[in-house]
């Protein structure tokens, strides 16, 4: 979706990539690279989609790399931060060694610390949180209702009586 604005991913645009951990070489690398500052240096907004998929490690590298480039001690260097998602949806995905084993799997449950609320620079922003009450993406209110109840954990047997008589048989 970036790329139709013109818009970068937050790992390219930091130059993070696809890092876990950040060395002073590496913030050195990043802000050694003219277009990665330049960009940088010329942002006065930082907009954040799916801000839910991101893992606080990964939130926090970035705010170091905004203040490293822009030497600001500043959280995220001083830039205006919007960060837009719903924790409901998709949650970061981690990975975990294996031990005696080279693959990767995934985390089976979530650790303590696994958002991007929990990092260390959502917490210095202490953002202005919005939430939005309009629904657009949906206009049928029972529909509505079966999907807030999955959303809150309140599905019940009504909800699957709704979706029962939807069903399509085949033949």
């Amino acid at each position: 979706a970036a790329t139709h604005i013109g818009g970068l991913t937050i790992h390219s645009w930091s130059g993070i990539g696809i890092k876990s951990e950040l060395t002073k070489r590496d913030l050195d690398k990043i802000a050694s690279t003219d277009y990665i500052t330049r960009r940088m240096k010329s942002a006065r907004v930082l907009i954040i989609d799916e801000v839910s998929m991101l893992a606080p490690d990964t939130l926090d590298m970035v705010d170091a790399v905004c203040r490293f480039v822009r030497s600001s001690i500043a959280v995220f260097g001083g830039l205006q931060v919007v960060l837009v998602g719903d924790f409901f949806q998709l949650p970061p995905i981690i990975k975990k060694e294996i031990q005696n084993n080279a693959q990767t799997k995934l985390l089976d449950t979530a650790p303590l610390g696994r958002f991007a609320h929990h990092a260390r620079a959502w917490v210095e922003t202490s953002p202005a949180v919005c939430y939005l009450t309009e629904q657009y993406r949906q206009d049928d209110q029972d529909f509505l209702t079966v999907l807030s109840a999955i959303r809150a954990n309140t599905f019940g047997q009504s909800h699957l009586d709704h979706i029962e008589k939807r069903k399509i048989k085949l033949d």
